[in-house]
């Protein structure tokens, strides 16, 4: 009887301690001094223990009674054993956050132990969606890798890690519930894996989370060239082709078949045809109507054996962005000169139109310089009245904005500013430009061009923070000297302006830029819209490597 005596005093003696320790308190006599969770591993950056809920705790101190229960937070874990100095107990299930652990006695004497367990859960995600380059909007939709990849779904936080096809990925934490990372590159086409990995090395699999595609690889194409290719090929490179030229190019397989779209001489015989769609034999006395032009070139668009001649000219049209509504009279007549320079781009230098101006041979700097001194675009954007003390800037912005660089892109107002007083000196006129000049200088009345050194700004300027004497690369073919009154074709450029012309100066100081605004917007009217970061670039590359020819561009755009 005493022995029994004994041992409940033994048993109720620590109920009537003092409160509990590590914060909180009670009645219980109850210490805890440590605790350890055995059947999760411990992360580490956590800095608390942690349980997924189901892992048995071991809550080593004093003052434990068997009956006693086990609380964290508001659920009541499973003891599995009470011994002295130590209680084991089943966390309950629950969500995330850190826990007060709570131990009462049978007597309802409690100690409370404040933030001493964190509840975790692995990283679950809800949806994917891919939010740039080509395929964006979509979910688990092709990628060529470094789109952004959105995630939708719980339990993120700071230190959560990506890995797709192995390759090891930072993860940018929104919030709990939205993530974010760059996909990696991942060779050919394949479905992966992407594994989420928590801060504490808890880990979720989203199965074939992503869709690998070659679509956006610069890779030539191989295997057996098919009808619905050649006809595919000549949608994009030409206006559609006949059966006969179809059956052609199957014979021919695909590299001979782009390089005969691209490497042709230009045939004079069409241009004779279309001429007289003008009225006259070139240049003009008489005002047109703004039909004309079109007439001429559609009639070449239609009956030209090199279809790529005229589909790359209507590219670059649409790229310079002139028109001729606003152009009057015989002025119509400048869109004769405009038209046969986009379409002497893709011709050899020893090749020419029916102008009798060389080709450009896909020179991209050559067609840059060609333009700012084309009659049609002097007028557009108001070259021609753009005289040194008063500058027109429409040019300059025009040039970089839509021409060169993008909007935004590598520059300045002030260099806009700036360039805009390098590129001065035009005038037009139909018989006089001063009171020196004879009435009879153009006989035949028409308007004409000219390049003025007096109108001109020699001046220095200062270009995407380089000092000098800047001006047009080329103005030949209408340098006017005043003492004759006519044009020295003996000049090509204004002998002041020692540090060169804007274009030079641009693709200098901006090749990047310059570079990937061209060939992305190759990329999107022969390929598809948006092309990839990857596609642009590796064309970009290209075009530099090339010295600013676009032919390999080309080449490698159509052989894709």
């Amino acid at each position: 009887m005493n022995v029994g005596l004994w041992t409940v005093l033994a048993l109720l003696l620590p109920a009537c301690g003092g409160g509990g320790g590590g914060g909180g308190g009670g009645d219980a006599g109850i210490r805890l001094t440590s605790l350890e969770v055995t059947t999760q591993p411990q992360g580490p950056q956590s800095p608390f223990a942690t349980t997924l809920g189901g892992d048995e705790v071991v809550l080593r101190g004093t003052g434990f009674v068997n009956g006693l229960s086990v609380s964290f937070g508001s659920a009541t874990g499973t003891v599995t054993r009470v011994a002295t100095g130590e209680i084991r107990v089943r966390t309950p299930a629950r969500r995330e956050g850190v826990v007060d652990i709570t131990i009462t006695n049978p007597d309802g004497a409690s100690s409370t132990f404040d933030d001493r367990i964190r509840f975790i859960a692995p990283p679950e995600v809800v949806s994917l969606a891919i939010r740039t380059g080509p395929t964006a909007g979509g979910d688990m939709v092709p990628i060529a890798g470094g789109e952004t990849v959105e995630l939708k779904g719980n339990f993120f936080r700071a230190g959560m890690t990506a890995r797709v096809n192995g390759v090891s990925i930072a993860v940018a934490i929104a919030d709990e519930t939205t993530a974010s990372f760059r996909a990696p590159a991942v060779p050919g086409e394949i479905a992966v894996d992407v594994v989420l990995t928590g801060p504490e090395g808890l880990v979720t699999v989203f199965t074939r989370g992503l869709a690998y595609t070659a679509e956006f690889s610069l890779e030539r194409e191989t295997g057996a060239f098919s009808e619905a290719r050649a006809r595919h090929l000549f949608r994009r490179a030409a206006f559609g082709a006949t059966p006969v030229r179809i059956e052609q190019a199957v014979a021919d397989g695909l590299p001979t078949t782009v390089d005969k779209l691209l490497r042709f001489t230009n045939d004079e015989a069409v241009e004779a045809e279309a001429l007289p769609l003008w009225g006259v034999t070139p240049p003009p006395a008489a005002p047109y109507n703004n039909r004309v032009p079109r007439q001429w070139w559609s009639h070449m668009l239609l009956k030209n054996p090199n279809p790529f001649q005229e589909r790359l000219a209507w590219f670059l049209h649409d790229h310079f962005a002139t028109s001729n509504v606003n152009f009057q009279g015989d002025a119509q007549f400048w869109f004769y000169y405009h038209v046969n320079l986009l379409r002497r781009f893709s011709l050899a230098r020893a090749d020419s139109t029916g102008d009798g101006r060389p080709g450009l041979a896909y020179d991209w700097r050559d067609m840059l310089v060609e333009i700012g001194k084309d009659r049609a675009m002097l007028e557009w954007l108001d070259g021609r009245q753009s005289h040194k003390g008063n500058p027109n800037e429409n040019y300059a912005r025009e040039l970089w904005e839509l021409f060169m660089l993008g909007e935004g892109v590598g520059y300045t107002e002030e260099d806009i500013q700036e360039a805009a007083r390098a590129l001065t000196g035009f005038l037009w006129f139909r018989s006089q430009i001063t009171t020196d000049t004879p009435d009879n200088l153009f006989p035949d009345g028409r308007i004409e061009i000219l390049y003025l050194p007096f109108l001109h700004d020699e001046t220095d300027k200062t270009i995407f923070g380089v000092t000098g004497k800047f001006g047009y690369d080329d103005v030949g073919g209408f340098y006017w000297d005043l003492a004759t009154n006519g044009y020295d074709t003996s000049k090509s450029t204004d002998e002041r302006d020692t540090d060169g012309g804007v274009v030079d100066l641009t693709l200098r100081e901006r090749p990047d830029e310059a570079s990937e605004f061209i060939c992305r917007k190759l990329a999107a009217y022969f390929l598809y819209e948006n092309p990839h970061d990857i596609v642009v670039k590796g064309l970009a590359e290209e075009l530099r490597r090339n010295s600013w020819n676009l032919e390999p561009v080309l080449e490698t755009i159509l052989e894709s």
